[in-house]
């Protein structure tokens, strides 16, 4: 099924112009702390030239690295292949700990339809990149999202439910056996997950406050808020290196839920709690609608960059 996806696909995208078919990748990988493993995943991406590397941020209390590059088919797969072909090189996963869920080395590959190409498009090239993948590296692949093949691997947080010790200890059978690949985890790189997806902004609220009950009651309330906060997916998570609890979010339908919304929720919320949101942090690129015409001040973005607008490199490419 997936080989006759790719064949009635690929000449549909591969006629059209690097310039004019532009797709945004945004691989997370499982490292935050050894810059120099940072450095050598971010310059496998540097080497591809037909590629835009738009933003990359780490974090050590996440331990997770993420990468946003924006191109044409060609230079996504060369520069997803090289990236990920570092981090199975460089990152063990048996070693690996850290506040984010994962299941790999290459934890996650979306791939997001920006201009000039459609998300079917997409989920043929996310079939043909997790065949490369499992077919060179050795490591087993999920597809997810758009591209799942199994109806219940279409949410993420369902294909790495219980992280990638649970997966060391189930194995790779049954329910947990991948798409394609190897039916058991690569040796230090463990599974990595494909898809194609529409946009997704990466959004964590940290607070003045080192109390994680809080911040998972905030989480849950995040989460259960489907009329309010739609397709907003929350965590909490613990930043030693801040002495912080943090609301990590993933908001997955952000043209029905702008980020003013969902910061001015939890700064009412934690005040039930006599506590104050301290900062937010905005992981990769966003496109200027989403903020709704809130400043960076207004959402108290920490470390934001005027290049992680994603109007900023569409105008550029």
């Amino acid at each position: 099924m997936i080989h006759a996806l790719q064949d009635n696909q690929r000449l549909s995208y591969s006629s059209r112009s690097a310039v004019s078919a532009i797709i945004q990748c945004v691989p997370n990988f499982s490292e935050g702390r050894n810059e120099s493993v940072i450095q050598a995943i971010v310059d496998a991406v540097r080497t591809v030239k037909s590629v835009t590397l738009a933003d990359y941020s780490s974090d050590p209390d996440h331990n997770r690295l993420v990468v946003t590059f924006l191109g044409g088919p060609e230079g996504i797969r060369e520069a997803v292949l090289a990236a990920t072909a570092r981090a199975v090189e460089l990152i063990d996963m048996q070693k690996h700990t850290g506040g984010h869920p994962r299941i790999g080395a290459a934890d996650v590959i979306p791939l997001v339809p920006i201009r000039g190409i459609t998300m079917a498009e997409c989920v043929s090239i996310s079939h043909e990149l997790g065949q490369e993948i499992a077919e060179t590296l050795g490591v087993p692949v999920y597809f997810y999202e758009k591209s799942a093949i199994k109806a219940h691997r279409t949410n993420l947080a369902d294909v790495r439910r219980g992280g990638y010790e649970r997966l060391a200890e189930v194995g790779l059978e049954g329910e947990r056996a991948p798409d394609v690949g190897p039916k058991r985890l690569h040796p230090s790189a463990g599974a990595v997950v494909v898809g194609a997806r529409g946009p997704l902004v990466a959004y964590n609220v940290n607070l003045q406050s080192d109390d994680m009950e809080i911040a998972a009651d905030i989480a849950r309330k995040v989460r259960n808020d489907n009329a309010h906060l739609p397709g907003v997916k929350a965590i909490s998570v613990w930043l030693e290196s801040r002495s912080k609890a943090q609301v990590s979010m993933n908001v997955t339908r952000p043209d029905f839920v702008a980020l003013p919304r969902i910061f001015n929720f939890i700064v009412g919320e934690v005040r039930k709690y006599d506590v104050e949101v301290d900062e937010s942090e905005l992981i990769g690129l966003v496109s200027q609608k989403y903020l709704d015409g809130a400043s960076p001040t207004d959402l108290r973005l920490r470390d934001f960059k005027p290049t992680q607008i994603l109007e900023y490199w569409l105008r550029r490419i």
